[in-house]
């Protein structure tokens, strides 16, 4: 097991406290050990709190920041409950298997929600890119919330011109690949186990902030939660570039998909509710509508680009190789670069872009 401390450790802060971590001592990591029983593989290195009354370990690289992982070293009552639409999301990506895709792990359900077909790709790898044109070209620390494998070649350039990626994830299998697939390119990178609603990392410091496909999943009342956090971690100045999916506030796919969106949306509400009902680990979703975003968000500034305009069914629907789907894609592209803005409101996939 390495414990190789990787980061400079005054930018962490405990996700429970807010207070600056330290390395551990032996006596606080044997307490720490003593405190959780006999498992498997003791702990043999970690971070504490100001005032040692948190522990969190350290293996393989990862920091294990989020809370979830956190061993009191002191007396703190009752620890916290975790809500079940919360519990479902961390159970969910965490039993996620992976597959390969050029040479690197993915999650198994991307192609329920990427179209692989090789007509499409160059558009596909172009959205997967999209991000980079609205944060600065280089700088210290690029934080990508919610990191999952870093599974695109596309993903890993958009760190590119920066000294240190900081993935942050909820799930360690995911952050096991993203070591695994950034070690392919020899991108440096820190590791953290972390939440989105209580990010390990002190104010203003990151050059640049990405969330991709992953606010969505946050319970409806964290939302604003994580906007305050993702632009609490940002340098003054410094943008932040939110991927999201505006599913039913999408005119351009209600419209598009007709009666199928419309039994979409019916399936979404019926599935909260079985889901809820009969305890199942269905993966959470909740889509804020832009006039939210306007209304609530903690920057100076707010815009919204294009990502990807269609999703997976319209693609589906109208994308056929010997039906002109690769002339009708062309045209959507271009309809994307001529008019980002409009395309990012009105189509499935925005990037919302907020100025510290």
């Amino acid at each position: 097991m390495s414990t190789m401390l990787c980061a400079d450790l005054s930018i962490l802060q405990c996700p429970v406290t807010r207070q600056s971590l330290s390395q551990a001592s032996a006596m606080q990591i044997e307490a720490a050990n003593e405190s959780i029983g006999k498992i498997q593989t003791q702990f043999v290195a970690g971070l504490v709190n100001e005032d040692g009354s948190c522990f969190f370990p350290i293996s393989d690289e990862i920091y294990y920041l989020h809370p979830h992982y956190s061993i009191p070293l002191k007396s703190t009552g009752k620890k916290e409950e975790v809500e079940f639409d919360k519990e479902r999301i961390f159970t969910y990506f965490n039993s996620i298997h992976y597959q390969e895709f050029d040479g690197r792990k993915i999650y198994d359900d991307d192609d329920q929600f990427v179209d692989f077909r090789d007509f499409l790709l160059a558009y596909t790898r172009h959205g997967f890119y999209n991000c980079r044109q609205y944060i600065d070209a280089s700088g210290k620390y690029f934080v990508d919330a919610a990191c999952g494998p870093v599974a695109y070649k596309e993903y890993v350039q958009l760190a590119e011109g920066y000294e240190c990626r900081i993935c942050i994830d909820l799930s360690v299998n995911a952050l096991k690949m993203a070591q695994q697939n950034l070690k392919i390119n020899n991108q440096p990178a820190i590791f953290i186990c972390g939440d989105l609603t209580s990010l390990p990392l002190k104010d203003e410091t990151a050059d640049a902030v990405i969330c991709q496909h992953a606010l969505f999943h946050v319970q409806k009342k964290l939302q604003l939660t994580v906007l305050n956090e993702l632009v609490r971690i940002a340098a003054t100045e410094k943008k932040i570039a939110i991927v999201y999916d505006w599913f039913y506030h999408s005119w351009m796919m209600n419209i598009a998909l007709g009666p199928y969106q419309l039994y979409r949306i019916l399936r979404h509400w019926v599935g909260k509710v079985y889901a809820r009902a009969l305890k199942k680990n269905k993966l959470y979703f909740f889509a804020h509508s832009p006039a939210w975003f306007r209304k609530n968000h903690p920057g100076t500034s707010i815009q919204f680009y294009v990502w990807r305009s269609i999703n997976i069914h319209f693609s589906h629907f109208y994308l056929h190789p010997r039906l002109g789907g690769a002339r009708f894609i062309r045209y959507i592209w271009k309809m994307e670069e001529r008019y980002p803005e409009k395309m990012g409101r009105l189509g499935e996939y925005p990037i919302i872009v907020i100025k510290k």
